[in-house]
């Protein structure tokens, strides 16, 4: 009895570890293999698009393709495939209902005669009442009220009027202290030479991901203009940023006379988790980048 508990414990045993061995290795094939891209992209007098995507030797394999106006995007696990927007967009026609025909029910004519009747009543009696009660009040006392009444509604309105203004400025002037008292603080958290070296780390970490990211190899010509020989300089030393990262790949051409936009270009590259990971865990453990968020949650709970 001992030695088939043993044998079963064993067994367990064996495949539990069977079974981490497994995630194991398929945690470490997600974090090192990794993602691979390619795009190409025409623009100008049409308009082209042709996108991969791919991980583990095309075990994952994505595509998008568009000419013009139609668009096909569709998905692949090992070799079959499990998505197309061409097939998955069909929609059922739905079923026409059925109008329900409501018969409008009419009152009785009985009815509208004794509302009519009642309301003659009232009328006449409003009529009568209102010729004996003017008749109580002379027309020079009613003059003289609506006179006084008039009076007392321009003071009520000139004294809301007044002192709305007041109220108006006394909170103009409140926010105008509280913004420069805000503006003073974030001024000082800007200033400050330890919030200056977290930023600088965290600026330097997304520039590392942000290069790792981006396409390993690149090929562009691009024709622009925007029919203005001023906005189309300051757009050109925009552009321009991008011979620091990639050089003789970038070829821009500018038109300071004309209005277009016309280019092709064509990035590949790849993206690896584990990279990322350990920038992303380099920055949450840093202190500097630990200071920068304390010193920002009190600033933000200070405003």
């Amino acid at each position: 009895m001992l030695s088939v508990l043993l044998l079963v414990l064993k067994i367990i045993g064996i495949t539990i570890l069977v079974l981490l061995g497994i995630l194991l290795f398929l945690l470490l094939i997600i974090l090192f293999v990794p993602v691979r891209y390619r795009l190409k992209v025409e623009h100008g007098d049409g308009f082209a698009l042709d996108g991969h995507v791919s991980w583990l030797l095309h075990f994952l394999h994505g595509s998008i393709s568009q000419t013009g106006r139609d668009r096909k995007i569709w998905v692949r696990i090992f070799g079959i495939k499990v998505y197309d927007s061409l097939h998955s967009g069909k929609a059922e026609k739905a079923r026409p209902k059925k109008k329900s025909r409501i018969k409008p029910v009419r009152p009785e004519k009985q009815e509208e005669t004794e509302l009519t009747e009642s309301d003659a009543m009232e009328t006449e009696s409003a009529k009568t009442g209102m010729k004996y009660t003017g008749n109580l009040k002379r027309p020079k006392d009613k003059f003289f009220s609506r006179i006084v009444n008039k009076v007392k509604e321009l003071i009520k309105k000139n004294r809301g009027f007044f002192t709305g203004i007041a109220d108006k400025v006394r909170n103009l002037v409140q926010s105008i202290l509280g913004l420069r008292e805000r503006i003073g603080r974030i001024i000082d958290f800007l200033n400050d030479d330890i919030n200056r070296t977290g930023f600088r780390f965290t600026y330097d970490s997304i520039k590392k991901i942000l290069k790792h990211v981006g396409p390993k190899k690149l090929k562009s010509t691009l024709v622009f203009g925007t029919g203005d020989p001023c906005s189309t300089g300051q757009i050109l030393g925009v552009l321009c940023i991008l011979y620091c990262f990639y050089g003789g790949d970038v070829q821009i051409t500018p038109d300071f006379e004309n209005k277009v936009f016309k280019g092709s270009h064509y990035a590949k590259g790849r993206i690896r988790a584990w990279t990322i990971l350990v920038i992303i865990i380099k920055l949450l453990v840093d202190k500097r980048f630990k200071k920068l968020r304390m010193n920002y949650q009190l600033l933000k709970e200070a405003l």
